[in-house]
């Protein structure tokens, strides 16, 4: 059905009814505002991939660096300004978040030589190369962290976050990571053996347990025989190697056992054979060595350390798991003179100096562990620093970089902007899907100008960095319930919205996918014909080949005009043609009725009218003082006649005026 309502606008001409071929399109400047918008880096597209998985040119499984100079073309018909690359240094993993060699490029992806040309072929078609920086943590393999772990003397011992005590030295605010909280936002502390701490060999253990909140230890080297494990269930005290083996009580709670230890990490006393938590008994930190003979008081809980046999045991401590230690950076208003900071710095100047356009910084907010005066502090030193590397390499303007500030909202957000230019606006999607799943979009601009309100408080400049969805969430079809036609409108509203947007690999093609089954399922390869392969091998075959069909394909998808495909690459074609729409500033216009997203973007005598419908039904409605007959681009059913316009459900129409 038709819904109709009159909106009133002013200074804009009459329209005159459309011709027998649809709506007049009107010319625009094209390839020379697509090249203007590249070089400001502030509304140009930019397309996100997973180096590993986007293109293999050599047939080994893998994605690499010259799969992407390969594919070009298909980008540059996104229209594409910039490419934002997973990381693409050696590393622990497929994903590239472990970083082993800051300097290097991994040999799965490619070379040096691959990264030049590709920077050089990207450039001829005015689209930059943005790589993403890993600046919370390193890989566990790196050189650098098995060197500060291993020598006390070493020279890259202060670029991790080290403490042979942590609870004390956490109460006497010196861990610099912390920025002064007494608890970290996320993450824990782990053991880092140095040395040889286990044990292989007989040794008795003999628990006093007189007191049972201080239970003593006493391990003594022995030649007599091992014991197999108490079967009196009534005795609670166990010895834990590689598992629990119940003790003997020799005495008023004295309990003992001799056993043939054999492992490379020491021992811990549990009193359940099964439960951790409470029932964890070991060593106080920075007290963990046994001297055998001597009786060691034991704690509980979080505070117990292995037990252990030699050597040294310091402990690091990591943001997200055992595998990235946290690097450090001393106190955050000084970061800049420290060791890591220099050394994570001469490795981006090398990047830039190559050409790299632009830094994706991973997981900003946990750099000082969510606290966001020293996380802002840092970001500020870090960004002039790489700045200045641009500028003095002849960079044009000022160099791009974006955070993944990943915050509860965006009023958390937004003081990020008093570090970096550009920030990922996690809450453009979350508004967007929101709206389109409650038919509603008659407040969406005003949400959208409220976002960009809050984030020009803090930099004037700022570049908004909008998307759907990344490599760390469910896939934006999926969350649409893979409709095609919420799936075209969620493309159109992307590319309509003031700011920069980023398409994330294979949301153009529809795919979907979530992380429930693991992080593989969201950054699945791009299928490029009906019949080919696609680069798995890095994600160890977790590849949903149902989804991966031939319809889906890059090849089936070019040849229908009603393909997802088609709705990208002509709004991105608008986008890059058309100032107003790349650059300008969003208008709020009084919506018809509640499912009509409708506003106008402005820019330097340019004005373009946006309208989208959230709704499942038809909206009709009259421009009255404005022009529907010069349409720019449209998506779904769209008719327009002298100032009158109807959308289809889910349908989008973009209007010079």
């Amino acid at each position: 059905m038709l819904v109709s309502a009159m909106l009133l606008l002013t200074a804009c001409p009459r329209v005159e009814p459309d011709g027998p071929d649809g709506p007049d399109v009107p010319s625009g400047p094209d390839d020379s505002w697509k090249q203007q918008a590249s070089t400001q880096k502030l509304s140009g597209i930019t397309y996100q991939l997973n180096v590993y998985s986007f293109a293999d040119s050599d047939g080994d499984g893998w994605g690499d660096i010259r799969g992407i100079t390969q594919h070009l073309d298909y980008l540059d018909s996104l229209g594409a300004t910039a490419l934002w690359l997973s990381p693409i240094h050696e590393a622990m993993s497929y994903h590239g978040y472990n970083v082993n060699d800051y300097y290097s490029v991994s040999s799965k992806l490619g070379t040096e030589a691959d990264l030049k040309d590709l920077i050089a072929k990207a450039k001829a078609k005015n689209i930059g190369i943005y790589l993403d920086f890993v600046l919370n943590h390193s890989g566990k393999d790196n050189e650098w962290f098995q060197s500060a772990v291993s020598d006390p003397a070493s020279p890259y011992r202060s670029y991790y976050v080290l403490s042979d005590n942590p609870s004390a030295d956490v109460a006497a605010g010196r861990i610099d990571n912390y920025a002064g909280a007494k608890t970290p936002g996320m993450g824990q502390w782990y053991s880092a053996s140095s040395g040889n701490i286990g044990y292989n060999g007989l040794l008795h253990f003999k628990l006093d347990a007189s007191n049972a909140s201080q239970p003593k230890l006493t391990v003594t080297q022995t030649t007599e025989a091992a014991q197999s494990g108490n079967t009196d269930t009534s005795v609670k005290w166990f010895i834990y190697e590689n598992n629990a083996i119940r003790m003997y009580k020799t005495g008023n709670n004295v309990f003992e056992i001799t056993l043939n230890i054999n492992n490379n990490w020491g021992v811990l006393v549990k009193d359940d054979a099964t439960q951790w938590g409470d029932h964890k008994w070991g060593a106080k930190a920075g007290d963990q060595v046994v001297t055998f003979g001597t009786p060691k008081t034991l704690v509980k809980g979080d505070a117990a350390n292995d037990i252990t046999f030699g050597g040294t045991s310091i402990q690091y401590f990591a943001s997200f798991d055992a595998s990235m230690p946290d690097l450090n950076y001393g106190p955050y208003a000084t970061a800049s003179e420290s060791a890591a900071f220099k050394d994570l710095a001469g490795a981006a100047d090398k990047w830039i100096k190559m050409g790299v356009a632009g830094l994706r910084l991973d997981a900003v907010i946990w750099i000082y562990q969510n606290q966001t005066d020293a996380n802002v502090s840092f970001l500020k030193q870090w960004y002039d620093r790489c700045n200045t590397t641009w500028k003095a390499s002849g960079g044009s303007g000022d160099f791009y970089m974006v955070g993944e500030a990943w915050c509860d909202n965006a009023e958390k957000m937004a003081p990020y902007y008093a570090g970096l230019p550009s920030n990922f606006n996690f809450y453009y999607w979350y508004t967007l899907k929101d709206r389109i799943s409650k038919n509603k979009g008659h407040d969406f601009a005003a949400t959208v100008n409220r976002f960009q309100n809050l984030f020009r408080g803090y930099r004037s400049d700022f570049i908004d960095a909008i998307k759907l969805t990344n490599h760390d969430e469910d896939r934006a079809a999926s969350d649409l319930g893979r409709d095609l036609a919420k799936e075209k409108l969620a493309a159109a509203v992307l590319l309509t919205s003031p700011g920069k947007p980023y398409i994330y690999q294979g949301e153009e093609l529809g795919y979907w996918g979530d992380k429930s089954k693991g992080d593989e399922y969201v950054r699945a390869p791009i299928k490029w014909t009906r019949s080919g392969s696609v680069p798995s091998t890095a994600l160890n075959g977790k590849v949903d080949n149902a989804m991966l069909s031939a319809d889906i394909s890059v090849e089936a998808q070019e040849q229908n005009q009603a393909s997802l495909l088609r709705v990208y690459r002509d709004f991105a074609k608008a986008r890059n043609s058309w100032k107003a729409l790349a650059k300008g500033q969003m208008e709020e216009m009084s919506s018809p009725n509640s499912s009509v997203a409708l506003w106008k973007m402005t820019y330097e005598g340019q004005t373009i009218v946006v309208a989208h419908n959230f709704g499942s039904n038809t909206a009709a409605f009259t421009l009255t003082g404005c022009t529907t007959d010069k349409m720019i681009v449209t998506n779904g059913v769209v008719t327009a006649s002298s100032g009158f316009l109807s959308l289809g459900p889910y349908a989008s129409a973009v209007i010079l005026q």
